[in-house]
């Protein structure tokens, strides 16, 4: 049995459960990074006297950098190596916190959170392929789906540190705490998660075998005597991005990414909007908090519970059920105003149908790709969910101006639910974490049988 598929019929050991909290972790500081500016937004504001469009380009800042650095500096986590990367796009973070505590103008603060948004997306990415590598075939799907939970835990528990913070020491305060956090986590990163034996095979750097032993060691695998022939290089060698975009890989990174799309601005879309339309809807401030509050609870448990179904049944057949059943959650909010609790509930419900897609996603997108390509992969559709997530507000924002109303668009966004329900069914088989005999030529040849 060759090395992957030992590790793919293995059980999970500490390492790799050590490898999914800390890319868990991970995801949670990308969610404290997107609401620390929006909770942090009206202190801000008041203390430049920053106009509604100067403050737009605030918030806007970090989500222009993460869509960047998911799609093109991701790429380096296939370069240099997953652990690297997440150490470096750690560290990127912390410095840019740090600084977002001190910074002595608006511009500057604009810079700094881009920057920050730069390594936050090459974060998630790169955190999202690791778990992956690192999973068994059995395990893979509860996995990421519990790393893809990561982020509205952060959002919540950061949100509550952020509030209290701002209250009793001022909006510079949450930053500082975001760097702090962030720190911690460069030496857990370094310590205990080891590189992964998928870069380590398909890249051969320096004492290459003696590495892979290394990390065979420290999840309970033998060793072996001697690394495999790599495959045959092809005649004109392709860039990363042009392996990703053409061939048998072109078809499944134009689906995923547009469902990717689709599931970001939705998921954006009624994150933006679920609190405002209740208050608008006659009930207090307050009521609008909770139902924020409600709709990332109802997210975790959506993941929660697309990580149970995912583990029993094909993802696939799962996710095109769970992009239908989003699509439902959003009619049942837009009837669901007349009253308090009914709006609170269809917020949690909400909250449910669109984030369990996303977390089916980030289980299921790292599976149709080798390793060679599998960090630029990444990047490049989780990328294109963060331009969805732009523009979804800008698009929710033109429409009203047009005349539509809240409650109507929450009836629109049924529609490329229900698209993405046919675009994941349209996808083939995965690559990773099938059965040996049945694996693909690509993971064959990137794998060799241990000695």
């Amino acid at each position: 049995m060759d090395i992957k598929s030992r590790i793919e019929a293995a059980p999970m050991k500490r390492t790799q459960v050590g490898v999914i909290a800390i890319c868990t972790a991970l995801y949670m500081i990308d969610g404290f990074d997107v609401l620390v500016m929006a909770f942090s937004a009206n202190a801000v504001s008041e203390y430049w006297g920053l106009s509604a469009s100067q403050l737009g380009i605030l918030l806007s800042s970090a989500l222009v950098g993460m869509a960047i650095g998911s799609i093109f500096v991701s790429t380096i986590a296939d370069i240099i190596g997953r652990q690297k990367t997440l150490a470096l796009g750690a560290l990127v973070v912390a410095l840019g916190m740090l600084a977002s505590a001190f910074v002595p103008s608006y511009e500057l603060l604009v810079v700094l959170r881009f920057i920050t948004g730069l390594a936050v997306g090459t974060l998630q990415a790169t955190a999202n392929v690791l778990a992956s590598e690192f999973t068994n075939a059995k395990r893979r799907s509860t996995s990421l789906a519990i790393v893809s939970i990561g982020q509205p835990i952060g959002g919540v528990l950061g949100g509550m540190a952020t509030g209290a913070l701002i209250l009793q020491f001022g909006w510079r305060a949450a930053f500082l705490f975001g760097a702090i956090i962030t720190v911690i986590m460069i030496p857990l990163i370094l310590r205990s998660v080891p590189e992964s034996v998928d870069y380590l095979l398909v890249r051969r750097p320096a004492n290459a075998l003696e590495r892979v032993n290394k990390v065979l060691a420290r999840i309970e695998q033998p060793a072996v005597m001697e690394l495999p022939a790599p495959a045959p290089a092809p005649a004109k060698k392709k860039s990363r991005f042009a392996d990703v975009l053409t061939g048998v890989n072109a078809r499944r990174t134009i689906l995923i990414s547009l469902a990717y799309f689709i599931l970001m601005a939705s998921f954006y879309f009624a994150n933006s909007w679920t609190p405002k339309l209740v208050t608008a809807s006659g009930f207090s401030e307050q009521d609008g908090i909770t139902a924020g509050v409600l709709f990332s609870t109802g997210a975790i448990v959506g993941a929660v519970v697309l990580g149970f179904f995912g583990s029993r049944f094909p993802m696939r057949k799962v996710l095109a059920v769970f992009f239908v059943i989003g699509g439902l959650t959003f009619g049942a909010f837009s009837l669901s105003t007349g009253s308090l609790a009914g709006a609170l509930l269809a917020a949690a419900l909400v909250g449910f149908g669109s984030n369990a897609p996303i977390a089916g996603m980030l289980a299921i997108s790292p599976t149709y790709y080798t390793s060679e390509v599998r960090g630029t992969a990444l990047g490049l559709v989780i990328g294109m969910g963060r331009v969805g997530a732009i523009a979804s507000p800008m698009i929710a924002g033109a429409l009203m101006d047009g005349g539509w109303q809240p409650t109507d668009l929450y009836f629109l966004f049924i529609i490329p639910m229900l698209l993405g329900a046919v675009v994941i069914s349209m996808l083939g088989k995965p690559i990773l974490g099938e059965p040996a005999a049945t694996q693909s030529g690509a993971t064959e040849r990137e794998l060799t049988n241990s000695r």
